[in-house]
């Protein structure tokens, strides 16, 4: 208790430096702390998002053993991409390494709710990489040859997974494609600062930096039919997107058929508590639920904002930010592009994002963010556990948006039936050093001690991981810090991996990043203040 308390000293002067900055008041500031101080599971009543609608592999939905298993090599808690991507790396490895012959994983995913209820399952569906912005922050914080290799790793991602889902015929039904992605600048003075990044991005990285074309106000929105009224400039560049919930349960149905001897979901299964055995040498951890309890030897959280809720050392260092999304149908005006364009509406403070759906799909238009239209300017949305309910002022936002934004002539009336077909909301884990956390966790931040000599068929090492804290970038962050994870548990990453789909070659230190990896002096160090110096 002692250790606790004094954790949340450490957050309480942590955060006030955030409010000393962003001059917000006391009551405000208490509010948060007490939020991002909680213990709290996810809502079991959550707004269904339009992703989750009709789902392709029902059965997969709340898919679960009649008894929950009990033992498991390795626990995986999340069903979301992070999740899945361990999954799969775990799984597929089986053929390249040689020991798995005499013993291959018993894997066992957790989940609280529905099959990827969270954040995959929620998100904006962008596959989306702004070097030009990520390239600055990074190169302040870490100079530029460290700045260079974190880059790398978000720009794998869309090749990455565009090559998985060209491979794997069961996950046509994401609609993973590349598009064309165009940022709409509403400021003066952030056009200015952003057409400054663009050109040390282009100094510094050219191969990123050649990507992107720079626009003009009047020129940029004649060329990409957006409204004149409030655009200052654009900026365009290579991304992707695709159906994320689609792309996460196509796959974990493909290795239920795959792998059933030795692969299960337990969906509507939260993990309340886990603890250690100091006799438990085989199966050292056990793993609470409301279903019972089951032993394992790994046990890794990949359940982005929530995995702080298991991990006493994250209090105040993992946290959610409450985000919304809408499903909404075009205007009549608005340009037919087949899902090949994605958009970024950049203001002053926040931003929008938009992509749209194939038109043999539907065509919808996803419109996501509004996050400073909050009562509190967003401040009352960090610290929100909750995907169960709206911001109504951000709602209403979101519904007046894209005419705004492209105007009455690339817009036109509303169609027939209204412009809003579906509004939902979803927790996205945020760092206070806004970097994922990956790898091994020390046991001074889980508070659990393992027995010495805990291993699982004589060679590796029993241990907690985490692949989480992706602040609503997860899908150019999240699946690699996955791939990642999921060798590291199985004592591969310094092994000479081939390239396959969903997998670079090589060993896991040439392409994981070490600013990722989720280290005791890392997470100590990390304070919320360093959050207000980067927002």
């Amino acid at each position: 208790m002692g250790q606790i308390l004094s954790r949340l000293r450490n957050v309480y002067h942590d955060i006030q430096a955030v409010f000393t900055e962003l001059s917000t008041t006391a009551r405000q500031f208490e509010a948060l702390l007490s939020r991002i101080s909680l213990r709290t599971l996810p809502s079991p009543n959550p707004t269904v998002s339009f992703w989750q609608q009709n789902p392709p592999f029902p059965n997969l939905v709340s898919t679960a053993s009649a008894t929950l298993p009990a033992h498991a090599d390795i626990v995986i808690i999340g069903s979301g991409i992070s999740g899945a991507s361990i999954a799969y790396t775990i799984l597929t490895s089986r053929s390249r390494d040689n020991d798995f012959k005499h013993h291959f994983p018993r894997v066992v995913m957790l989940e609280a709710r529905n099959v990827c209820s969270g954040a995959t399952g929620r998100n904006g569906g962008h596959i989306k990489h702004t070097a030009y912005t990520d390239y600055a922050g990074l190169k302040k914080q870490f100079g530029k040859t460290r700045a260079k290799s974190v880059l790398q790793f978000g720009r794998r991602h869309l090749p990455t997974l565009l090559h998985l889902t060209r491979e794997r015929k069961d996950l046509e039904v994401a609609e993973a494609r590349e598009v064309e992605t165009v940022d709409i600048f509403t400021d003066q003075d952030t056009w200015a600062k952003t057409k400054r990044m663009v050109e040390e991005l282009n100094r510094d990285v050219p191969e990123a930096g050649d990507e992107i074309s720079v626009y003009e106000g009047a020129e940029g929105c004649e060329k990409y039919n957006v409204g004149v009224d409030h655009c200052v400039g654009i900026i365009t560049y290579p991304a992707g997107a695709m159906w994320p919930y689609r792309f996460v349960t196509a796959l974990l149905s493909g290795l239920l058929a795959d792998y059933s001897e030795y692969f299960s979901i337990e969906t509507n299964t939260p993990v309340t508590e886990v603890q250690t055995s100091p006799t438990g040498a085989g199966h050292p951890y056990t793993i609470y639920t409301p279903r019972g309890h089951i032993s394992a030897t790994q046990v890794i959280h990949a359940t982005d904002a929530f995995a702080s809720n298991l991990i006493p050392g994250l209090t105040g260092k993992l946290f959610p930010v409450r985000g919304h999304m809408s499903a909404q149908t075009p205007g009549t005006q608005f340009p037919g592009l087949n899902g090949a364009r994605s958009w970024g509406i950049i203001g002053n403070r926040g931003f929008d994002y938009i992509t749209q759906r194939p038109a043999a799909g539907g065509g919808e238009l996803m419109v996501g963010g509004g996050m400073v239209q909050s009562p509190e300017r967003g401040i009352d949305e960090f610290g929100v556990w909750g995907d169960d309910r709206l911001s109504y002022p951000v709602r209403a936002y979101l519904d007046g948006l894209m005419p705004a934004v492209f105007g009455e002539k690339n817009w036109g009336q509303d169609a027939d039936g209204g412009r809003m077909k579906h509004v939902w909301s979803g927790c996205m884990g945020f760092t206070v050093d806004l970097l994922p956390y990956v790898g091994r966790l020390d046991p001074k931040l889980t508070g659990r001690k393992l027995p010495k000599r805990s291993r699982w068929d004589g060679s590796r090492t029993a241990g907690e991981w985490i692949s989480a804290g992706f602040q609503g970038e997860g899908m150019v962050l999240a699946w690699l810090s996955g791939v990642a994870v999921g060798l590291m548990a199985m004592g591969m990453d310094e092994v000479e991996m081939d390239a396959r789909p969903g997998m670079p070659g090589g060993k896991v230190s040439e392409w994981l990043p070490r600013e990722l990896l989720c280290s005791r002096r890392r997470v100590e160090r990390g304070s919320v203040s360093q959050l207000a110096t980067m927002l």
